[in-house]
């Protein structure tokens, strides 16, 4: 960090600045002298394939296939250049001796790398679905064929010229074309590669004590509550941006969302503790908030999905101004930290977004929307919005002679906490289009009234299994409609709510055997937490989906064990290291090992292999199950996403 101090008076700063600081004399009893800091990096993240990836890549369509059917293999890549990044930050403040100001900026550009290049251009072509029926024999489609389905072809006129021609009215032979559905997974545009370059001003704020015992801390800034690793528990005022890099960035606050908050913190020495409130207005743009997951096709997007943009397309577009979950109104929270016979601890309550999207189905999916009310118009399947929740918390952090460690826990409780249900259901995607055409008074209008959600709960007549004719049917198997073309869409059934309390305990502790037995230059650093997200109310028969989009059902208890050691050697320019973590309830697994090397005082270099072991994987990426089994959890939707990383970081 670098340190200046400049004179109001005769300074050689731009004018701009100037006039601000010169604003500040009119401040009473201001300091004449002006304190600067300034910190930051120049960085570069390369990655390689360690593994090839089995998903369906398409490459084009068949000749004489009237842009229905695709060829293609397997995306393969292991050994391709997956990411190289290039990134700065400056970090910069202003001590006016009343009152501080301070900001953070970052500017972030990729190089389209080869397999980058590829899952884009595979984006605008994925098929929306494949079907298993042969059955279409109302459409005259083989069983197996895949349908293209590009974004920007879904509305009233593409609806109107593809299915509404003259003399054209399904089944009758039709100039079928690209955007026949007109709602795929793809996307028409360069977003897979593009949203991973920004340029942001990530903090800017300004701190002052207007009375003794009062710290005020106004603007775009992050406030963390929890202490955990990888998964989080008391993290809960901002998203997180997951597109680029997954959970595996090693600061946090390189992948936190900052928010414009107010922020208060109230000292009380009497009680050896102190009081923070949060008052968050709704300034925020909708996309600051909630998770950003890899879900616009790319390098992060779960297997086996990775050139399905499904939020970019009208599967499932955000909305951030649903009217169950607005980002615009206003959020406000708590938290008491102190101290207790040695043993910090802290209570805290917050109402806010939450940070897991929700996705709301159509009216015309299952005959009503599952939350709230329907703002997605006509010709979406789907919106994926962020719900106000409430959540109640508690940490606590203590040394313990017994076990020479810092003990420490976090616990989590979020009351009706909304999920989505149905591991089984599928969307007949020509019954869904067909019923937006009469809606959209296409001259074909409904001509395929089907039943659109498949193994619906509130519909008897809508049992479906995957190849068995080309039917819906009722619980005894009497045929009730006829299916068109299925998309497997695990999550699509009513949302409940449920309690949610999410628990981790952990331990810090120095293994000071190392420096004896293996060298350190002190002692190695272990960390462990077991971090479990339990349904107190759970019902097996809700049929909760752990995953949307995955078939896996919901557990009343998601237990992840994690450690991590580091081996500092050489005065800590030297430190492997090792993290591990495993689902123990599905055994699913992963291992990270890496290098850090300081160079002097200002090169980092860091080496990483990230490498995932589940054992549930689901492996067709062309929306059919039956085949395959549909029981990806949370770590098998990071099958043959292994990568090799390479960090390199000039800090000034």
């Amino acid at each position: 960090m670098q340190t200046q101090k400049v004179r109001l008076f005769g300074s050689t700063l731009p004018a701009g600045v100037a006039a601000l600081l010169g604003s500040a004399i009119l401040v009473p009893g201001m300091a004449q002298a002006v304190t600067f800091d300034y910190s930051g990096y120049i960085r570069e993240h390369l990655s390689m394939n360690l593994s090839n990836s089995n998903e369906f890549e398409p490459k084009g369509f068949v000749p004489g296939s009237n842009g229905l059917a695709l060829f293609g293999d397997d995306y393969g890549g292991r050994g391709d250049l997956s990411m190289w990044r290039h990134s700065g930050k400056l970090e910069a403040s202003a001590d006016f001796g009343s009152f501080q100001i301070a900001g953070v900026g970052r500017i972030a550009r990729e190089t389209h790398t080869k397999w980058g290049r590829d899952l884009q251009n595979a984006s605008k072509l994925v098929p929306a679905l494949a079907t298993l029926e042969q059955a279409g024999p109302l459409l005259g489609l083989p069983v197996g064929t895949q349908l293209f389905a590009n974004a920007s072809a879904f509305n009233s006129a593409g609806i109107n010229a593809l299915l509404g021609a003259p003399g054209c009215a399904p089944p009758a032979p039709c100039p079928y074309a690209p955007g026949l559905v007109g709602f795929g997974s793809g996307t028409q545009g360069d977003l897979a590669l593009k949203q991973y370059d920004s340029t942001e001003l990530r903090e800017l704020y300004v701190t002052f004590n207007p009375i003794d015992r009062v710290h005020v801390k106004l603007g775009k800034q992050q406030v963390v509550w929890g202490e955990t690793d990888f998964f989080r528990a008391m993290d809960i005022i901002h998203g997180y941006d997951l597109r680029w890099r997954s959970f595996l960035e090693t600061e946090n606050e390189e992948l936190r969302k900052p928010l414009n908050l107010a922020n208060v913190t109230i000292d009380v020495p009497e009680l050896a503790g102190a009081l923070q409130l949060i008052y968050r207005p709704g300034w925020d743009a909708g996309s600051d908030l909630g998770d950003d997951a890899p879900l616009i096709g790319g390098r992060w997007n779960p297997t086996p999905w990775a050139d399905v943009g499904a939020v970019s397309s009208l599967l499932a577009a955000y909305n951030y101004h649903h009217n169950g979950a607005d980002t615009k109104d206003a959020n406000y929270g708590f938290r008491w930290s102190g101290t207790l016979n040695q043993v910090g601890y802290s209570f805290a309550y917050y109402r806010g977004i939450s940070a897991d999207a929700l996705l709301v189905r159509s009216p015309l999916v299952g005959g009503s929307t599952n939350f709230g009310q329907w703002e997605g118009g006509n010709f979406r399947l789907g919106e994926a919005i962020f719900p106000k929740v409430e959540t109640y918390g508690f940490t606590f952090n203590a040394y313990s002679g017994l076990f020479d460690s810092v003990l420490r826990g976090e616990v989590a409780f979020t009351p009706n906490k909304p999920y989505q249900t149905g591991t089984n259901t599928f969307v007949d995607l020509f019954s869904f289009v067909s019923g937006v055409n009469a809606l959209a008074g296409g001259a074909a209008g409904n001509f395929f009234p089907g039943i659109v959600l498949l193994n619906d709960v509130n519909n008897p007549n809508s049992f479906y299994t995957p190849g068995t004719g080309g039917f819906a049917t009722t619980a005894n198997g009497v045929p009730t409609a006829p299916v068109g073309a299925t998309l497997s869409v695990p999550g699509l059934g009513p949302i409940v709510e449920k309690d949610t309390l999410k628990i981790m305990l952990g331990f810090d502790k120095n293994l000071n055997w190392t420096m004896n037995a293996l060298g350190t230059s002190r002692p190695a650093f272990w960390t462990a937490q077991l971090f479990d997200t339990w349904l107190p109310n759970f019902k097996r028969s809700d049929d909760i989906v752990e995953t949307f989009g995955f078939g896996a059902s919901r557990r009343e208890h998601q237990t992840i064990l994690t450690n991590a050691v580091s081996f500092p050697f050489k005065y800590d320019t030297v430190v492997p290291s090792i993290a591990l973590g495993v689902d123990l309830g599905s055994f699913d697994a992963f291992v990270i090992p890496s290098l850090d090397l300081s160079i002097g005082d200002h090169w980092r270099v860091k080496f990483e292999a990230d490498v995932f072991l589940p054992r549930h994987v689901e492996k067709t990426n062309l929306g059919v199950t039956g085949s395959e089994i549909n029981d990806a959890r949370l770590l098998g939707t990071l099958h043959n996403r292994d990568q090799l990383v390479a960090r390199i970081t000039y800090q000034f």
